[in-house]
């Protein structure tokens, strides 16, 4: 049996109230949250240096409990998890901006998003109203900046969360870009 389908099976045990395969399903994903985390926080700098374990618990946090009913699969979970760190980064972001003493804003490197090279690019809060914004004309496209920029997915991974084919992700990815390109008022060249 593959990884991703007995991972299945605990989250439709999970659902089905069996507190045993709950704690079983967040176990064996532990260290795949923690990647995701530790991806997310190295793509940006982070005056307090938040750990990728304190990141990773505060998802888990968030997700543990009723958050598995809805999900489906490995993928979905994995994707669910990096909306999570997406919300905790921001949720930092305002709270330091709000600090009147200071606080620095946390800076994000979207190279891997814009495939700018060393091109410094608005703050996190920045990033998420340019998603908020997308998600709105095109749920499917800021989804996949989500799961790229803070799941650290690849294009493959993106496209089987998302249920499209690969081609139509990169197509998804290119819009995406350019779509944010042009609203971070980011020049292309």
């Amino acid at each position: 049996m593959t990884e991703a389908k007995s991972i299945t099976i605990l989250i439709e045990a999970a659902k089905r109230g069996d507190s045993i395969a709950a704690n079983e399903l967040w176990t064996s994903v532990y260290d795949e949250i923690r990647a995701i985390a530790k991806r997310a926080i190295d793509k940006e700098y982070v005056p307090d240096s938040v750990q990728a374990t304190e990141l990773a618990h505060e998802a888990y946090l968030r997700l543990a409990g009723n958050a598995v009913l809805g999900i489906e699969n490995r993928s979905h979970l994995l994707a669910t998890v990096a909306t999570a760190i997406r919300r905790l980064l921001v949720d930092r972001a305002r709270a330091r901006k709000a600090d009147k003493r200071g606080g620095e804003l946390v800076r994000v490197l979207l190279d891997d998003v814009i495939d700018s090279v060393e091109s410094d690019l608005p703050d996190l809060l920045d990033l998420d109203q340019a998603l908020i914004a997308l998600e709105s004309i095109d749920p499917r496209h800021a989804k996949r900046i989500e799961l790229r920029y803070f799941g650290g997915m690849t294009l493959e991974e993106a496209a089987g969360v998302l249920e499209v084919s690969t081609r139509t992700a990169a197509g998804d990815w290119a819009l995406a870009k350019a779509w944010l390109r042009r609203r971070l008022g980011e020049s292309d060249s």
